[in-house]
């Protein structure tokens, strides 16, 4: 069933946040970031690299083939272990629990029982402590997970992320808020 043919109303959830609710908007709002200005880091440090290994090797230019397969060799595996590194050290997803384990701790509020409501003016977040409104245009972009919808505020990584749970939605099916989504927000690849 198409966007176009789900009749969009109010669409209420009820639920609670749960740290693996927050841990799945972490990772699919950091998974659409982009970073055009990875692949030319990673080249120029791979020049560093060379030219600092040239230079400690004596400083000679001059090299035979087999010289050249062994430099080349190593500056690949050099990539590719400091590719690992970075995927281990900065994109792991045991940082992100660590970070959603901080964030709940440190605002109780998280964990009380929310109850939303999306229609076409924005979103309506209540809970026991707090009441929050929010127009569409503090969302320009939406992710749709296995999970959840995880709506935000751009592209950017330290962009603000509002996670929509599924399980929440009272009438169990995500077509009518997928089609609020379609038309208030772009889906983001």
């Amino acid at each position: 069933m198409s966007s176009e043919q789900v009749t969009v109303g109010p669409v209420e959830l009820g639920y609670t946040l749960a740290e693996d609710d927050l841990l799945d908007g972490f990772v699919a709002h950091r998974r659409r970031v982009r970073r055009p200005w990875l692949v030319p880091v990673l080249i120029g440090a791979a020049l560093v690299g060379l030219l600092l290994g040239r230079v400690l090797a004596g400083g000679s230019w001059a090299m035979s083939a087999v010289d050249a397969a062994a430099l080349a060799m190593v500056v690949l595996v050099g990539i590719g272990l400091g590719l690992l590194l970075f995927r281990l050290l900065v994109a792991a997803r045991w940082m992100y629990r660590w970070q959603v384990r901080l964030l709940m701790r440190g605002n109780p509020w998280l964990s009380e029982p929310i109850r939303a409501t999306v229609d076409d003016t924005g979103l309506r977040l209540r809970s026991a402590s707090r009441s929050e409104t929010a127009a569409w245009s503090q969302y320009l972009r939406y992710v749709e997970t296995d999970r959840s919808f995880v709506l935000r505020a751009s592209e950017r990584l330290g962009a603000v992320v509002l996670v929509l749970p599924k399980r929440g939605l009272v009438a169990g099916d995500p077509a009518r808020l997928r089609a609020l989504l379609d038309t208030h927000c772009h889906q983001s690849d």
